[in-house]
C-alpha cells in the first residue's frame, strides 16, 4: 500500500524542501500553535514513510489526519500541490497498519448506522419529507446527505418549502438507505469501504438523471472529485445553489431583505468547485445589501474546522478552528452569517451571539416575506 504514496512522489519532494511558505495558510497549524502540524511537517512525515524511513503505524497516522482537507494551502504554493489529497493516501497506508486513534469508533459507526456519528439519520429523513417525495421513479432528486440530516429543518426543509414558492413540482428526495456519500471512509483512509457504499450508492439512485447536492462535499465526491466512480455515467451533480440560481434569475423576490450578511465559503465549494461568484451573485439577488467580505474571503478564506474528518477524528481541533474562523467572520460587524454548507452552519453555529444561517433559509426567508 505505501505503493499509493509513490504516485506522489513529485509533491512530496517539493514539499520536503520548501521553506514552509504556505505555513500560515493552514487553519490547523494555526489553531494548534504547533509545527508539528503544518502542511511541510505532514507532507515530510509522509515523505519519510515512503521511502521507508519510519513506520506508517499509530504516531505518524495520529499526525496525518491533521488535516482539515481545505485546500488553502494550495493558494499559496507556486508548484499546486494538492496537498489534502496526498496526505488522505497517507492516511490509506496508515489505516493498512492500523485504524489510527478515533478512526476505529467512527469506522464502526459508519458501519451500523451509515454515518460517521452514529445518528439515525433516516429517522429524521422519514419524518422531514413527505412520502409524496419519495418517489423511486424521479429523475431530480434532492441528496441531503448525512450532514443535513442531522438537522433537516435547516438544510432539507427550506429547500423543499423554497422549491414550492417557486413551483418547482419536479424535485424528489433521495431515499434510498445510503445517506451518505462516503467521504468519511475516504478521510479515515478505508479505500475499501468507501468504494463499497459507493457502489451501494450507485445501485440506489434508480432512474435520476440530475442530483442536487445540499453538501458541496458530497457533490464533489458524487462528481467523481475523488477519483472513483460513484454515480452512474450521464448522471449529472450539480449544488443547490447552482440548481437554484437560474430559477431565482427568473423570477427574482419581489423586495429584497434588509440584511447585513457576512458570506463563509465552504472549501468545497469554492476551492473545489468553484462556485464562490455564483454564490455571491444569488445571495445579491436576495439582499438588498452589499456582502460584507472578510479579510480571508473567497479562494482565501479559512475554513471552519469541518473538513477531513476532523471534527470526529479530533474535536477539539475542529473547534480551535471553528473559533478561529467566527472570530474573523464577527469581526465584520454584520448581523448574519450566511453559508452554504450543512457542516459549515454546524461548525460556525455554536455561541448564539451572531446567527448563522444556511443559504436556502436566506433565500426562503426573502420570498416568504412576500406573501
Amino acid at each position: 500500500m505505501s505503493s499509493l504514496l509513490d504516485e506522489y512522489s513529485r509533491q512530496l519532494s517539493n514539499c520536503t524542501w520548501c521553506p514552509k511558505l504556505c505555513r500560515f495558510s493552514c487553519p490547523v497549524a494555526q489553531a494548534e500553535h504547533s509545527e508539528t502540524v503544518t502542511p511541510w511537517f505532514k507532507m515530510t512525515l509522509a515523505q519519510m514513510v515512503r521511502q521507508g524511513g519510519i513506520d506508517a503505524g499509530s504516531d505518524a497516522a495520529e499526525v496525518f489526519l491533521h488535516c482539515l482537507g481545505c485546500l488553502h494551502c494550495r493558494e499559496y504554493c507556486k508548484h499546486e500541490n494538492n496537498v489534502p489529497e496526498v496526505l488522505m493516501a497517507a492516511r490509506a497506508v496508515s489505516q493498512e497498519r492500523g485504524p489510527a486513534p478515533g478512526v476505529s469508533e467512527v469506522l464502526e459507526k459508519m458501519r451500523y448506522s451509515g454515518n460517521p456519528w452514529g445518528d439515525a439519520i433516516m429517522d429524521n429523513l422519514h419524518e422531514a419529507v413527505d412520502t409524496k417525495f419519495l418517489v423511486d421513479e424521479a429523475q431530480v432528486v434532492i441528496f441531503a446527505g448525512c450532514q443535513a440530516l442531522r438537522r433537516p429543518e435547516r438544510h432539507l426543509t427550506p429547500v423543499l418549502s423554497l422549491l414550492d414558492l417557486l413551483d418547482v413540482d419536479y424535485v424528489g428526495v433521495h431515499g434510498g438507505d445510503s445517506q451518505c456519500c462516503g467521504a468519511p471512509l475516504w478521510f479515515a483512509g478505508d479505500r475499501e469501504g468507501f468504494a463499497q457504499n459507493a457502489s451501494k450508492l450507485r445501485a440506489s439512485f434508480g432512474n435520476a438523471k440530475k442530483v442536487i447536492s445540499l453538501c458541496p462535499t458530497c457533490a464533489y465526491v458524487l462528481k467523481g472529485g475523488l477519483g472513483n466512480e460513484v454515480l452512474r455515467d450521464g448522471t449529472q451533480v450539480v449544488t443547490l445553489d447552482e440548481f437554484i440560481l437560474p430559477l431565482v434569475r427568473k423570477t427574482p423576490p419581489a423586495a429584497r431583505l434588509d440584511a447585513s450578511i457576512a458570506f463563509h465559503d465552504p472549501c468545497y465549494l469554492t476551492r473545489y468547485l468553484d462556485r464562490g461568484p455564483q454564490v455571491r451573485e444569488l445571495i445579491g439577488m436576495v439582499s438588498g445589501n452589499d456582502l460584507i467580505e472578510t479579510d480571508w474571503s473567497a479562494k482565501d478564506a479559512t475554513c471552519c474546522g469541518g473538513g477531513g474528518g476532523v471534527p470526529y477524528f479530533l474535536p477539539e481541533v475542529a473547534k480551535a478552528a471553528a473559533d478561529q474562523r467566527l472570530s474573523q467572520l464577527q469581526t465584520t460587524g454584520a448581523q448574519s452569517i450566511v453559508t452554504a454548507c450543512p457542516n459549515c452552519v454546524r461548525q460556525l453555529d455554536r455561541e448564539g451571539k451572531t446567527q448563522v444561517m444556511d443559504l436556502a433559509e436566506l433565500i426562503l426567508e426573502a420570498y416568504s416575506c412576500n406573501k
